[in-house]
């Protein structure tokens, strides 16, 4: 053979090894990744996101890994703010080359990296957001629980059909953000669906803010009968408190994003009238999912079952868990299209009650839309439910 055919045969073959590679993916590993608040304003949230795949990642490792490869597990603060969220995914994929991932859980860096996503086919697990993420379809974007919307569903007929009040006056609270944003939009759809008369009456608490007293008398100058809010934890345990202070016994009802011990723990008695909505049972809950969600994290973090990690926990969990079932129905040879076939063969997922059957198709990649509603019990600290698991109403 010449020189020149062998230099050629050498280039062929370097070739078509280097396009038969995968991002993240080798014999013996596969890199996953999560992109999370860790110091940000609603750190308390992230913090869960991002420790629950840790966990559940190192115990599929010491079962073997998935077809005989060890996952590696990367995590990235994103401080809950767009530019450094995109910093924080582009470093996971062009320095570190992770296969897949969980998050970016800020949705307005979610939807700044759509096309991103999408042209580096990242095969992305996420939850809880908006429709949005996969409404219109996105190929690599996948939701695994309910979004906000089905929250905010699920509190009007709720407070509509079952409280029936006479002539509900609504208030919502939000903090100034791109999912803020949206969940105002599905606030007003909602009312126009149940022919609430009264304009929604909109507040903005800043993140981080220690006091709500304009806010508060503003509500009480309205007349407001009902309060739905969309905040962090810290948000609207302040809400709460500067309510209670200016006298106003109002309910408040709240989407996944504060239903939390930790509201309850910072309100204290203010949390009386609180319910919130969210798709995934509590860490203490008697089911087989969450006994094994408890038994596994306290085999890898002894000595921590108090103080309770949040639903978010949970539900990062099973992102987690729906991610690997995806990678593991891949088979063998794991690309992100196949892992995208694997999901989307995903049907009535059981995870023995952590959250609803998760379903996803070609055409549909959201798992559930179901949630419960949980009303704080500030002499234990808890969050009980006070409904089964529910879908929201069709329009």
């Amino acid at each position: 053979m010449s020189c020149i055919g062998f230099f050629f045969l050498t280039l062929v073959l370097a070739y078509a090894s280097f396009s038969e590679s995968v991002r993240g993916v080798t014999d013996t590993t596969i890199k996953i990744a999560c992109v999370a608040d860790q110091t940000g304003p609603i750190a308390s949230i992230g913090i869960m996101l991002g420790e629950a795949p840790r966990n559940y990642i190192h115990y599929i490792n010491d079962q073997g890994g998935i077809r005989g490869r060890k996952i590696k597990y990367y995590l990235e603060d994103d401080r809950y703010s767009i530019p450094t969220g995109i910093a924080a995914f582009k470093k996971l994929i062009f320095k570190d080359e992770v296969f897949a991932m969980m998050g970016p859980y800020n949705t307005g860096t979610a939807k700044a990296l759509f096309g991103q996503i999408e042209k580096l086919k990242v095969p992305v697990v996420a939850f809880p957001c908006h429709p949005s993420l996969v409404d219109p379809l996105k190929r690599y974007l996948f939701l695994n629980g309910e979004a906000y919307d089905d929250d905010v569903g699920v509190i009007f007929e709720y407070i509509i059909k079952e409280l029936k009040p006479k002539d509900p006056k609504m208030a919502y609270v939000t903090f100034d953000g791109e999912s803020g944003k949206e969940v105002l939009r599905s606030v007003e759809r909602w009312a126009r669906l149940f022919e609430v008369k009264h304009p929604i009456h909109s507040e903005i608490v800043a993140l981080g803010a220690m006091e709500a007293t304009s806010q508060s008398l503003r509500i009480k100058q309205k007349g407001i009968t009902h309060i739905l809010i969309h905040h962090s934890a810290p948000g609207a345990a302040v809400l709460l408190r500067e309510l209670k202070k200016f006298g106003l016994d109002i309910p408040m009802f709240a989407s996944c994003l504060s239903c939390s011990e930790d509201t309850v723990k910072l309100a204290g008695d203010a949390s009386k009238k609180y319910i919130g909505a969210h798709g995934y049972s509590s860490w203490y809950d008697d089911n087989p999912g969450m006994k094994k969600v408890r038994d596994i994290t306290l085999k890898y973090c002894p000595g921590t079952e108090i103080p309770w990690r949040t639903k978010m926990y949970t539900g990062s969990w099973v992102a987690t868990m729906t991610l690997l079932e995806g990678i593991a129905r891949a088979g063998k040879d794991l690309t992100p299209d196949s892992c995208v076939k694997g999901l989307e063969s995903i049907k009535n997922f059981d995870t023995q009650g952590l959250c609803g059957l998760i379903t996803f198709s070609p055409t549909d990649h959201k798992g559930f839309s179901s949630c419960r509603l949980f009303k704080a019990d500030p002499a234990s600290g808890k969050l009980i439910p006070i409904t089964d698991w529910r879908n929201p109403p069709k329009f």
